[in-house]
């Protein structure tokens, strides 16, 4: 085989192409541990919920289910937000392991 001249040029980018990919697996790994404590705590919340609400009564009541629809809402973009960042970070993956095999 003829070495070219870029054959070490070429592996180097292949190499910080993999890191790459490696630093966002870990960040999707991240992600994936945050989005299930997120769920451990919503569970948390609404079992609290579920056993103390039905003494609440008048304004106090009223206030409450205004302050968990708030936090129902925002975990819902929470989770949205969540979903599209481990698309983009898969989709980065997939053009960063293509950009690496055209190096081989």
């Amino acid at each position: 085989m003829i070495d070219d001249g870029n054959a070490q040029e070429r592996e180097l980018r292949r190499k910080a192409y993999q890191e790459d990919i490696h630093s966002l697996q870990h960040y999707v790994r991240d992600l994936n541990s945050a989005i299930a404590e997120l769920r451990q705590e919503s569970s948390c919340i609404l079992k609290a919920h579920q056993m103390y609400i039905n003494g609440w009564r008048g304004q106090a009541r009223k206030m409450y289910d205004a302050l968990l629809d708030d936090l129902d809402r925002a975990e819902s973009r929470v989770y949205d937000k969540l979903r599209i960042i481990k698309q983009q970070a898969a989709e980065e993956i997939e053009r960063l392991q293509l950009e690496a095999e055209k190096l081989i």
